[in-house]
């Protein structure tokens, strides 16, 4: 889960590192064998081939570009198939999909269990996933694991869903804050256009559910013949992991979930959530300002910095700074406000250039970057997200939400919101026109495995709180990582902690507590 950040390419490659799944194996054998000929596969089945060349995209995200060596050594030793599964649990007699599933064997001397991988989004490709976690910095759960990537149903390669009206609705040029009108209007087209695709292929749709996905992930232990399914889930990836541990609570194993989904499922409250804790990190930055006011001159006191910063914006929004370099108003100045704290320098420089009347210069003003080339299916993303929320359907309430944020929180509320069921315009939902599901989403509940909750201290797109609160109701340790990340603990300083918590290490790794970085 994700939004347009300043830092688009740490932000894309932490949403990408969205989950592992790991399972623990009955005989310790799943390495592939030959593919079956002759027959159909049957459901439940494995059946193995030859990997398809990746695309740019899939390369590049998980790391040809940065650790091309480690890359090649990897892509050269996996080994690929498909996954045989109903399109509707409820129904295994009917429609048939087939999953693409990936496989890294383990460098280790025993017997290895597998970790499958799953990359949360939701939406997104996981099945290189393994070729990424092996070149990072938790590269030591080789030692042990089968690392498995697989394409949740609905993306990637897994029978990808598409709609392609809808994927290609431009929202146009955002204002300061939409009308009423305006935001009716995009609800409107954006509605028309899900539901034509969700005409198309209900069926289809109706399938991708986080509770379709789950019963996948079982289906996926038994063809690897595994007793327990261990799982390291990311983002979105908490969501489907909680899902599976209720559901499948005598064959869950280690679990460990990063940046948690709150496992209140109403759309109202995950937007409050978001734009709460940005508000927050306003806060905070206001008094990071005051505290080196001699490098930014903005004032000595966070209220001081607080006053001067929206003075600023409204300065700018009814007289934007028009420069050889661009134009600077309300947009503009929103994402610096709004910015994480390991990029508090280059914002901080900005702002102090627009309060003299100067354009930011450099590299590290704070505008947005090019992020990497996503892996995202944005239908299918959708579909998997709206199953898992609530009170999403109606235009008028989220556009009420919408205004009573604004109120409750003056710096950031009327900004969109950085959740993936927020609506490209602020008042909307990524939900409107498709159908409410048929079953609601499954309550988290407990289980046997050993259980870790992540979550990075400062990050916005999945808050703290969240984290909190699904503790609250399945049980486990909760690990606070200093900074604010959104995913990525896998391939940052705190990787230690994940080989640590799959290699059973008693003490920090399972009991929580800080890492700082």
């Amino acid at each position: 889960m994700g939004g347009a950040r300043s830092r688009g390419v740490r932000t894309v490659a932490g949403v990408m590192l969205a989950g592992l799944l790991a399972a623990a194996c009955a005989d310790g054998d799943v390495r592939p064998q030959a593919a079956a000929t002759g027959t159909p596969p049957r459901t439940g089945e494995l059946t193995w081939g030859t990997c398809p060349e990746p695309s740019e995209a899939e390369a590049q995200v998980w790391g040809a570009a940065e650790h091309r060596p480690a890359y090649a050594r990897h892509a050269a030793r996996l080994r690929c198939g498909t996954l045989t599964v109903p399109a509707d649990w409820t129904a295994p007699q009917g429609r048939r999909l087939e999953l693409a599933v990936a496989v890294l064997p383990s460098t280790g001397d025993g017997p290895a269990e597998p970790l499958a991988l799953n990359p949360g989004g939701p939406g997104v490709s996981g099945r290189l996933m393994p070729i990424g976690i092996a070149s990072g910095g938790a590269r030591a759960l080789l030692d042990r694991y089968d690392l498995v990537g697989l394409d949740v149903r609905g993306t990637g390669r897994s029978g990808p869903a598409t709609c392609p009206a809808a994927e290609s609705l431009d929202a146009g040029p955002q204002p300061a804050a939409p009308t009423h009108r305006t935001a009716r209007a995009y609800w409107n087209r954006l509605a028309r256009a899900h539901t034509t695709c969700a005409e198309a292929d209900p069926a289809q749709l109706a399938s991708l559910t986080t509770t379709n996905a789950a019963h996948d992930l079982d289906a996926l232990r038994r063809a690897l013949r595994a007793p327990r399914l261990h799982y390291y889930g990311v983002s979105w990836g908490t969501s489907l992991g909680a899902t599976y541990r209720t559901l499948f609570p005598t064959h869950s194993g280690r679990m460990l979930l990063e940046s948690v989904v709150s496992p209140d499922p109403d759309l109202r409250g995950l937007l409050d959530g978001v734009t709460r804790a940005r508000e927050q990190r306003f806060e905070h930055f206001t008094a990071w300002l005051a505290a080196r006011s001699d490098r930014y001159g903005l004032g000595t006191t966070a209220d001081e910095v607080r006053t001067r910063l929206l003075s600023l914006r409204e300065r700018l929004t009814t007289r934007p700074l028009r420069t050889a370099d661009g134009t600077y108003g309300r947009v503009e100045t929103d994402q610096y406000l709004d910015t994480e704290p390991a990029d508090r320098a280059g914002a901080g420089a900005a702002l102090s250039s627009l309060a003299r009347g100067r354009a930011p210069a450099g590299d590290g003003d704070g505008k947005p970057r090019a992020a990497a080339p996503p892996l995202v299916a944005p239908f299918a993303g959708t579909a998997l997200l709206c199953s898992q929320v609530t009170h999403a359907a109606s235009f008028t309430e989220q556009w009420s939400a919408y205004g009573e944020r604004r109120a409750a929180y003056p710096v950031l509320g009327a900004t969109r919101p950085m959740f993936p069921g927020s609506g490209e315009v602020p008042g909307t939902s990524t939900c409107a026109g498709l159908p409410a599901p048929e079953r609601p989403p499954v309550e988290p509940g407990r289980a046997d495995g050993p259980l870790l909750l992540v979550a990075h201290r400062d990050e916005v797109i999945t808050p703290l709180p969240w984290a909190r609160a699904m503790r609250a109701r399945t049980g486990g340790s909760l690990l606070v990582v200093g900074d604010g990340e959104h995913g990525g603990m896998a391939g940052g300083g705190c990787a230690g902690r994940v080989v640590e918590f799959f290699a059973g290490a008693e003490g920090a790794a399972a009991e929580g507590g800080v890492c700082e970085p």
